[in-house]
């Protein structure tokens, strides 16, 4: 089995629990995070030695490329710029919902992960928890009336 190494930006609750799912039992390896809170930070050097550590991830996209893919798991506010840059690099994807807030960066992201060539996923996480599925059975029964329009303004 070949080992895929990773970067992570946004070592908060989703992209450490990404992390841990993907590195438990030797699929993948953290090669290194960016993370503006020190001791979320240090938790996830401390769990991952030789992992590289940076407080910014555009001080780790400044660096020749280190890892395979990269989970980028910012606030929802500032995936952008990063998904872009990473895709520029040629790291592939996962990518937390939303892809953004705007729906030109979403293009936008789009565009330079086809560019690219790059594998781009977006992480969907709540797709199957009882709650969500409860929701879309209401929703598909048509007891609450029917769906017009789900896109954005």
């Amino acid at each position: 089995m070949q080992q895929v190494s990773l970067a992570l930006v946004g070592a908060g609750a989703r992209g450490s629990r990404y992390t841990t799912c993907a590195t438990e039992g030797g699929r993948a390896r953290l090669a290194a995070v960016a993370e503006p809170d020190p001791r979320r930070r240090a938790g996830m050097l401390a769990e991952h030695p030789g992992a590289l550590g940076f407080e910014d991830w555009r001080e780790l996209a400044a660096r020749p490329r280190v890892a395979d893919a990269v989970i980028i798991a910012t606030m929802d506010a500032d995936h952008v710029e990063p998904a872009v840059r990473f895709a520029e690099l040629g790291y592939h994807i996962l990518l937390e919902k939303p892809m953004a807030v705007r729906l030109e960066d979403c293009r936008r992201i789009i565009e330079a992960a086809q560019k690219s060539g790059v594998v781009f996923a977006v992480c969907h996480v709540m797709r199957y928890t009882p709650y969500t599925r409860a929701v879309k059975a209401v929703l598909d029964s048509g007891r609450i009336g029917e769906i017009v329009s789900g896109a954005c303004p």
